[in-house]
């Protein structure tokens, strides 16, 4: 007997399947971006088998961790315990070094 449901490991590789054939169809210039999309897929599929039920999920889950590795200059250290602070992102709360404005005068 046969399975009765697709695994998620199966799931991703027909997802990466489906992303490289229109990888193929895309311009040369952006064929090569969808080709590392599709590699990245298939990078953590075996891990994420453990933690999720939806294939897609996995798959984007993957895609992601790869691209944080690459964006992640060799020397910056990983953070563990929780989120790394984004010090490059303005903050929308008011601070002492951004006034707040009540009306039409800064305060």
């Amino acid at each position: 007997m046969g399975r009765s449901f697709v695994s998620v490991r199966m799931g991703v590789n027909e997802i990466a399947g489906r992303w490289a054939r229109v990888a193929r169809a895309m311009r040369c210039g952006d064929a090569v971006y969808a080709e590392q999309v599709v590699a990245m897929t298939k990078t953590y599929a075996s891990e994420a088998f453990y933690a999720f039920d939806d294939p897609l999920e996995a798959a984007i889950f993957s895609v992601l961790i790869c691209m944080c590795k690459e964006h992640r200059p060799d020397d910056e250290p990983v953070v563990t315990g929780g989120s790394p602070p984004f010090q490059e992102l303005p903050s929308l709360l008011p601070t002492a070094n951004q006034p707040r404005k009540q009306g039409n005068r800064q305060v």
